[in-house]
């Protein structure tokens, strides 16, 4: 029978990349192993849940914004598994236990079964049963905007739809751990047949036609799914925002968006908003350019610069001059002055010895943090940064070294951008340093 599947590509999911997509059991390894320990991860599933569910119980020193990245992570490679194993849905999703056995092997931690078959693809069919992966997007998202200090109601404040996603994202995260543990893919053959669709129906479903399966109190709906998996139907991110390698044209790209003293204003005063008290990016801020809309743009931008610099030093470093990391502010440097299409711009993080390597420099600036330091940092910038509290995360004491570091990351960008065609001014003249944040 010809095979309908539609190949999975990276441009289908918000995060994950080719290499992942092409080997799941890599990113699962990567995780388990560098990341978290499944019981810490069960763990902050439960915290975020409840944080959506009840502002009163999210914690003002927790990551959540960068759990929740994660967590979207690891549900898109749940549906790799769930497509490349062609897995197939169940019947009646949310019929956990079917025998005793069931209940105590789940009481008791040591596995989850059906009918006594210890069955992670079961999980991750059932998963996929209750929500498409549009519609399990819609629920992430939702996480994501309530633990950020709103006054909305995370799925209607229905409780039973509460439960039965915390339920769902555990059992999950449990089973991926299982597949870890196991080192190979699930074999589908394994399923109970008694709770899935025939195969011969199955066959015949691709990522464009599903069956109309109910599950809640609707009948299922792919259409979310197919909009996402569809690249005629889905949203193209801007070529600068998505994954890309390291090059000079994508430093310059990263210029056309806005000039360098743009990028510095953005960023001073995301960095004020992090650390003022109501002070914050919102459509009420009398300046239209700090919008909510524009600091999310700004951050997208930020992430997708630092990644791709993470990405080349990881690739090949270059070390021809060391930078020690402190977390001490970095000192004022003598500003030095350059003229770039005729316009003179000071630089004011840059020593001459940097100028001479700028992009030995500028990388081992992007390492002061490592990129997971980095997405920390910038998720908890981004929460902070629209709300009115002042940042109490876990880099609030190096907050000022953090603004001056991606000032400093942006000035050596741009010399590396556009090296060519910089005039060095007198270096001996030295403008008003700037100090006032």
């Amino acid at each position: 029978m010809k095979n309908t599947q539609k190949k999975l590509k990276a441009k289908h999911f918000r995060y994950l990349s080719k290499e992942y997509i092409e080997d799941p059991l890599k990113y699962l390894k990567e995780f388990f192993e560098q990341e978290t320990y499944v019981h810490y991860f069960v763990k902050d599933i439960n915290l975020l849940v409840n944080a959506a569910s009840n502002a009163k119980m999210n914690s003002p020193y927790s990551n959540l914004g960068y759990n929740t990245r994660k967590l979207i992570t690891f549900v898109e490679i749940a549906y790799v598994i769930f497509k490349k194993c062609s897995l197939k849905k169940l019947k009646n999703p949310l019929d956990f236990f079917k025998c005793d056995s069931d209940y105590w092997n789940y009481i008791s931690g040591e596995c989850l079964s059906v009918n006594d078959i210890e069955s992670p693809e079961d999980e991750i069919s059932r998963f996929f049963s209750y929500q498409s992966l549009g519609q399990w997007y819609e629920t992430l998202d939702e996480i994501w905007i309530n633990i950020s200090d709103r006054n909305g109601e995370f799925l209607g404040n229905v409780g039973k739809e509460i439960l039965a996603t915390r339920e769902l994202l555990q059992r999950t995260a449990i089973s991926l751990h299982k597949i870890y543990e196991n080192k190979s893919l699930p074999d589908n053959s394994t399923n109970n047949q008694e709770e899935i669709e025939s195969e011969k129906n199955q066959d015949q479903i691709s990522l464009e036609q599903t069956d109309n399966i109910k599950t809640k109190e609707e009948p299922f709906d792919d259409t979310l799914e197919n909009e996402i998996l569809n690249p005629k139907e889905r949203i193209i991110l801007p070529e600068w925002l998505a994954p890309q390698p390291y090059s000079v044209s994508a430093l310059k790209n990263f210029f056309d968006r806005d000039d360098l003293n743009g990028w510095k204003e953005d960023i001073r005063y995301w960095y004020q908003t992090v650390i003022t008290e109501n002070e914050f990016w919102s459509a009420n801020n009398e300046n239209h350019k700090f919008s909510g809309a524009n600091l999310l743009y700004t951050y997208s931008c930020i992430y997708s610069l630092l990644e791709m610099l993470s990405n080349k030093l990881k690739e090949s470093p270059i070390s021809s001059i060391d930078i020690v990391p402190s977390i001490s502010i970095l000192p004022e440097c003598q500003s030095i002055l350059i003229r770039h299409e005729n316009k003179e711009i000071i630089l004011y993080y840059i020593s001459d010895e940097e100028l001479e390597h700028p992009l030995s420099s500028l990388l081992a600036t992007v390492n002061t943090y490592s990129q997971q330091q980095w997405d920390e940092i910038l998720y908890d910038w981004i929460n902070y940064g629209l709300d009115k509290n002042r940042y109490t995360g876990d880099y609030s004491d190096y907050s000022t070294q953090i603004y001056q570091t991606l000032i400093k990351i942006i000035e050596l960008a741009y010399l590396v951008a556009f090296s060519n065609e910089i005039d060095l001014l007198n270096q001996n003249q030295t403008p008003p340093i700037e100090t006032a944040i």
